[in-house]
């Protein structure tokens, strides 16, 4: 409903363009946002989760051609929600992951 096909074909967010471009002053919802990652609120923590979709797929495999984590991709809209200081944890985590895989 809210999205549109640019010139090169590629899919789009109309909110998203419109903020970018300055046409509207509202971002998108964070929810939004952050897909295709989904929040689960806990009462002592807040978990943070991959939905897997199959529409999704031709992302996932350039992502992986390219060499870009989610978490990398989703960089804005993670710190939007969560801070600088925690997608900085997130980074050092995952260099420990990716250290110990070698």
């Amino acid at each position: 409903m809210f999205t549109y096909f640019d010139e090169n074909g590629v899919c789009k967010c109309a909110i998203d363009s419109a903020y970018r471009e300055g046409r509207i002053s509202v971002p998108k919802p964070i929810s939004c946002h952050l897909y295709p990652i989904r929040l689960q609120k806990y009462r002592d923590f807040t978990a943070v989760n991959y939905h897997k979709w199959s529409i999704c797929a031709p992302a996932v495999k350039f992502g992986k051609k390219e060499g870009v984590a989610l978490y990398k991709f989703l960089k804005e809209p993670l710190i939007r929600k969560f801070g600088e200081q925690w997608y900085e944890q997130v980074c050092e985590a995952a260099k420990m992951i990716e250290d110990g895989k070698k």
